[in-house]
């Protein structure tokens, strides 16, 4: 069962030339897959009577048309398929003229809050978002392949204390406030010239409260990589390409 809902980009939305953002990107498809998940009965307002949550582990996205200010788009998401402790979920964005303008990809765990650990991934769950084994992608998602960092010097590194304002209500850093924070390390050649149309996040280890994050960036060929690490562990990482 698909989901869908409307959304218009705002003056806060928008960067380069005027057009939507990639955290835009990315917060209209989580927007969207969390109202989905309330209809069925798991969204923000049952995590207390649950003491579990839906946690992102993945992103996958392609830009094909950045939306630009004012413009209203449709998204549409729908859970894919799960295995036991994963479950899939795609997005599609369309313009008002239904042009497809952006598609994405992303995993999830259903998180015991009380034990931080993954729950298992019942049938009752997924029977409730009637999942449809459809995805934009020709292939599933990969892991970011980080192994050319190994003899490699960072060009650019920042130490973040995390703020009260990076928070999400599961108690650790909202995974939209890693683009925030890799835009910071970004030169200031890309940030203010470049949109970045494919994009990968993957989240390894949750970063909490008052953690001091070692940020770095990389270039590799064609690919921006931003690593995030606390105690000299690799927590996230985000790739870039044009």
């Amino acid at each position: 069962m698909t989901f869908e809902r409307s959304y218009r980009i705002g003056v806060e939305d928008i960067g380069y030339e005027n057009l939507a953002t990639n955290k835009t990107i990315l917060e209209i498809m989580e927007d969207i897959a969390s109202v989905h998940s309330a209809s069925v009965g798991f969204g923000v307002k049952e995590i207390q009577d649950n003491n579990a949550a839906w946690a992102l582990l993945d992103w996958k996205v392609k830009v094909i048309r950045r939306p630009d200010y004012d413009e209203e788009i449709k998204a549409v998401t729908w859970s894919r398929k799960a295995d036991r402790l994963l479950a899939y979920r795609d997005f599609k964005l369309f313009d008002k003229d239904e042009n497809l303008i952006a598609i994405g990809s992303s995993r999830w765990i259903y998180m015991n809050l009380e034990k931080r650990r993954p729950m298992k991934i019942t049938a009752d769950i997924m029977d409730r978002y009637e999942s449809e084994d459809v995805s934009v992608f020709d292939e599933e998602i990969a892991k970011i392949d980080i192994s050319a960092l190994e003899n490699k010097q960072e060009i650019a590194s920042l130490n973040y204390k995390l703020r009260r304002r990076d928070m999400d209500y599961n108690g650790h850093m909202h995974n939209i406030s890693y683009i925030d924070i890799a835009n910071e390390v970004l030169p200031e050649e890309l940030y203010f010239n470049k949109h970045f149309s494919d994009i990968r996040v993957e989240y390894k280890k949750e970063i909490l409260k008052d953690d001091e994050v070692v940020v770095k960036y990389f270039q590799d060929n064609d690919r921006v990589l931003i690593t995030f690490e606390t105690e000299n562990k690799l927590n996230a990482v985000i790739e870039y390409k044009n």
